[in-house]
This record gives structure tokens, C-alpha cells and sequence, in this order.
């Protein structure tokens, strides 16, 4: 498959134009090679993930995080130059699909409403929307055209004379255009409208209440299970039980505000600083689940997708599963002794 198409199939999910001004989304290093039987997923674009991908014969690297924020030359021996080396010396691509993924919050990012069955869910931070399209096309037979789009999702169809007409959201236009070059080669565009409703939003991290009430205690015992951590921090007066869930992976500290005035009871994220943990309103709390966490099986799940939506005619994905940099750690002089 073309590393072009493959490129494509990510953006389906994480659409570029999503991503943060401040971001740096997208392809982070051009390969040389046009082909792609092999993807490679992770969370970070670290030298030792990035030799394993190489080593097991990737063409292609997706991860989360960006290679870096501030692109530099490589005018020193480190990480940076190692993954440029590597990557480059290899022909193969790397690509990040951080706060254009992070924004896709009906996808991968929802990993966790999924887990624990979220009710009700809104997007805790909106960050804009996405217009359906109206698009009219000459196309012979419009009825088995219009068959083959309405099997899309999201994507309704129908025959005119001589012609088809298709409403579908942005994200399926490249598979809506996919789809109608092998339905129907001949198919000539007569019109294209951005229609003003229905518009489907867009943003970070996501509130939502649980089907049943839980203690703090018994919300550490789901996550304990559900996330690749054992530890975690918690700041705030916790109240009896959480009916109200909110949660942003990675580092949204900062949006714990939001998280409580619009309902929540708890707030999950990574990377709690000192004076956000001091201003967590009274029968409130937040859990710092570590950075890595949420991210990391967030990725696994993206990972997942893509190998259905590629499926056996595509490239083989594999997920390469990272670390966390934090470990817990209790000093002997704090244990319990065997006589207490």
C-alpha cells in the first residue's frame, strides 16, 4: 500500500486541520520509500522504539507525541539526532498524530468512556466544528452508486436522474471519493456545499456520568485494571460517591475547572502541579493517572483501528508498547513493621 494512502487512513481519524495552532501534527520525517507493508505504532518516538519498528521492518511510524514542538538542527549528538539518523538512514516515515487525535474524541480518545460505559458524554472543551458536505455527481447507475456510499458511515445517499446525491461529514470525504471512483470511475462532480447543520464538534477530553455511583476507592480499583499503572494521585476532598466523570488524557491539569463547573465530581488527567492540586474545590477531587497512561492504551486502541480499517490488503500494524518514566516507591523507614 502506498505510504500516501496509509497516511490517509490516520487522517480519517486524526484530521490535520483539528490539530492546535501550537502543534506539530503530521508528518514529522519524509521517507524515501513509497510503500508501506509494515506500520508501526507507539506513544512516543523514542530511539529505542524507533529501532524495534525499524528492526521488525516498519516503512512507516506513527506515534502520538510529536519528534519535537521546536524544531532544531541536529547540531548535536542526542535523542533528537539519534531518531533523525535512525529514521532517515531507514527511508522510512514518521508520523505524529498528537492534538489531531487527542481532538477526535468520537475515536480513540473515548477508550475510557467506552470501559466504564459513560452516560450523557459531552466534550469537556470545544474546540470547534465540522460541517457535513452536500455533493451532487453525474453517475451511471445512480442507484448502485448511491447503495455503495450509503453503506459509509455517517454517509446517507440516494439516486436522481442520471445523477447521485450524497450528504456525509468531513472525515468521510476521502472514503466517500475512494468509494465512488470504484463504484462508478466515470462519475463527474457537479456540486459541493458545506451545509451549516447537522455540524459535528469537535474538542478535548470528555464528561460523563457513570451508570453507577462509586467511591473513590472503587473508581481505583476500575482504573487499576483498565490502565497500565497501579499508583495514583489524588488531590481534593473526594465526595461519598462520583456520579459525574470527567477526563482529558495527558496533560490537562489545567482544564480541572472546566472539568467541575460543568459538573464533574472527578477529574482524571496527567501532570498535576502543586498549586492546581491546591485549588481543587471542596467535595471534589482530581486523579492524577500519570501522563502516560490514558495515552498509552489510547494509542493501543488507534492501533487497533487502523489494523480493522486497513484490513488484510492493507499493511500489518503492530503496536510497540512504551514505558512509563514514574514508578511509586515506599522508603523502608515508612513500611509498617512485622511487629505493628
Amino acid at each position: 500500500m502506498l505510504v500516501s494512502d496509509v497516511i490517509g487512513v490516520i487522517e480519517r481519524t486524526a484530521v490535520p486541520a483539528r490539530a492546535a495552532s501550537w502543534d506539530r501534527s503530521g508528518v514529522q520525517i519524509a521517507g524515501t520509500l513509497d510503500e508501506c507493508d509494515k506500520l508501526a505504532v507507539a506513544l512516543d518516538p523514542t530511539p529505542s522504539m524507533i529501532r524495534q519498528a525499524l528492526a521488525w521492518g516498519a516503512q512507516c511510524i506513527l506515534t502520538h507525541h510529536p519528534l519535537t514542538l521546536s524544531p532544531r538542527l541536529p547540531d548535536r549528538v542526542d535523542d533528537y539526532h539519534r531518531m533523525l539518523a535512525l529514521t532517515l538512514g531507514a527511508g522510512a516515515w514518521l508520523y505524529a498524530a498528537h492534538t489531531s487525535l487527542d481532538t477526535a474524541v468520537d475515536g480513540p480518545p473515548a477508550w475510557l468512556a467506552d470501559a466504564l460505559a459513560l452516560t450523557g458524554r459531552r466534550i469537556l472543551e470545544p474546540a470547534g466544528t465540522e460541517p457535513h458536505w452536500q455533493a451532487r455527481w453525474r453517475a451511471a447507475p445512480g442507484k448502485d452508486v448511491a447503495h455503495a456510499l450509503s453503506a459509509l458511515p455517517g454517509v446517507t445517499a440516494h439516486p436522481c436522474v442520471g445523477q447521485v446525491e450524497a450528504v456525509f461529514p468531513t472525515r468521510e470525504r476521502g472514503r466517500v471519493e475512494e468509494t465512488l471512483a470504484t463504484a462508478c470511475p466515470q462519475a463527474t462532480l457537479v456540486s459541493l456545499i458545506a451545509l451549516a447543520e447537522p455540524a459535528v464538534p469537535y474538542g478535548y477530553g470528555l464528561i460523563g456520568k457513570l451508570s453507577v455511583p462509586l467511591t473513590l476507592s472503587e473508581l481505583e480499583t476500575r482504573l487499576a485494571k483498565l490502565l497500565p499503572r497501579r499508583f495514583f494521585i489524588v488531590a481534593g476532598d473526594p465526595p461519598p460517591t462520583i456520579a459525574t466523570l470527567a477526563y482529558c488524557p495527558g496533560s490537562g491539569a489545567d482544564m480541572a475547572p472546566r472539568a467541575f463547573a460543568a459538573g464533574a465530581d472527578a477529574y482524571l488527567t496527567g501532570d498535576l502541579k502543586y498549586h492546581q492540586a491546591q485549588s481543587v474545590p471542596p467535595g471534589k477531587c482530581v486523579i492524577d493517572v500519570g501522563h502516560f497512561s490514558l495515552e498509552e492504551v489510547m494509542m493501543r486502541r488507534f492501533a487497533d483501528d487502523l489494523a480493522a480499517t486497513l484490513g488484510e490488503t492493507g499493511p500489518t500494524v503492530r503496536f510497540f508498547s512504551g514505558k512509563d518514566p514514574f514508578s511509586a516507591h515506599v522508603p523502608d523507614a515508612a513500611k509498617p513493621s512485622r511487629t505493628e
